[in-house]
């Protein structure tokens, strides 16, 4: 029996949220370790500062041409989104501190229902009934989940990140539209990991000291099960997941894409649970169905004016 391109590269995007799922939870213990001793801001930004080079790396020798064949615009736009990318990302990684695997994927979920928001606010797009209703929904899904609004830092640092990830969204669909979007990775990268590390070291600076931070990174990285964390954070949720997204998303349709990737947040749910970061309660399965479903709302003025395919 034949698989058709589209659902072959559909299966792809769900083995792409998958691996995005368990970097919750690997990101989660790598900032509640007993060895992690640091600021957690500055564990955060160093995490990011070590994760992204090594990604990379890794990307660079399975797929060369992906690194090595880009050109200045590429780069350059990479470059900027990836910036922008990374003021979301700093915040959630520091997030995952103080809130659970979980709640920081529901709350990232969010992202999608801001998007229309501040397109409004930008370039004077109103949104649709449909969109305010889903955005409501998801909202009162985050309340849920954190009983009725009493939220953690780590969960209003998740909650400012998803609308900087929602700003990343819009400039990435401005931006890149005209080139490929396989090269806009090396840019993103190297963005991601100078920004972390520049960051980071700033930080320790006006804090501890950088020769202090030196000495904790390399304890950090002497301990086995983190520095095999890292390894598999750069290898899999990034390198190869980002990878996967850039060739595969073209050859679905965009309101496919976008209902696989509400899948985010229920792998990395399972994930928790199963590593017991997260209990199995009701307040998480209402909440999380909750945020989905206004995702979903979010999502449906466009699946309709599209139409199946």
């Amino acid at each position: 029996m034949s698989v058709s391109p589209s659902a072959r590269a559909s299966w792809m995007l769900v083995a792409v949220t998958l691996l995005w799922g368990a970097s919750f939870s690997l990101t989660h213990a790598w900032q509640k370790a007993p060895e992690n001793t640091a600021d957690k801001l500055v564990s955060g930004l160093t995490l990011i500062g070590l994760r992204m080079p090594l990604a990379l790396v890794v990307l660079a020798a399975w797929q060369p041409r992906v690194v090595f064949g880009v050109n200045r615009a590429e780069f350059g736009a990479g470059f900027l989104i990836g910036a922008v990318f990374f003021a979301g990302f700093a915040l959630q990684t520091w997030g995952l501190a103080s809130t659970t695997p979980a709640l920081s994927a529901f709350f990232t979920s969010v992202c999608s229902a801001w998007v229309p928001l501040l397109c409004w606010l930008a370039f004077r797009e109103p949104p649709r009934l449909l969109t305010l209703a889903g955005l409501g929904v998801g909202l009162v899904g985050c309340a849920v989940l954190v009983e009725g609004w009493n939220l953690r830092f780590g969960d209003w640092l998740t909650l400012g990140a998803s609308i900087l990830f929602a700003v990343q969204l819009i400039v990435l669909d401005r931006v890149g539209k005209r080139l490929n979007p396989a090269h806009l990775s090396t840019g993103f990268f190297v963005a991601l990991g100078s920004l972390g590390l520049l960051g980071a070291v700033a930080a320790a600076a006006y804090g501890d000291g950088v020769g202090a931070w030196a000495d904790w990174v390399g304890d950090m990285l002497a301990v086995p099960r983190l520095g095999w964390s890292l390894v598999a954070l750069a290898t899999l949720p990034t390198a190869v997941a980002f990878h996967w997204m850039n060739s595969y998303q073209p050859l679905v349709p965009a309101s496919r894409a976008a209902l696989i990737y509400l899948l985010e947040a229920v792998f990395s749910a399972v994930f928790s649970v199963l590593l017991g970061y997260d209990p199995l309660t009701w307040a998480l399965i209402l909440g999380g169905a909750l945020i989905i479903a206004g995702n979903v709302l979010v999502e449906l003025p466009g699946w309709l004016s599209v139409g199946p395919k």
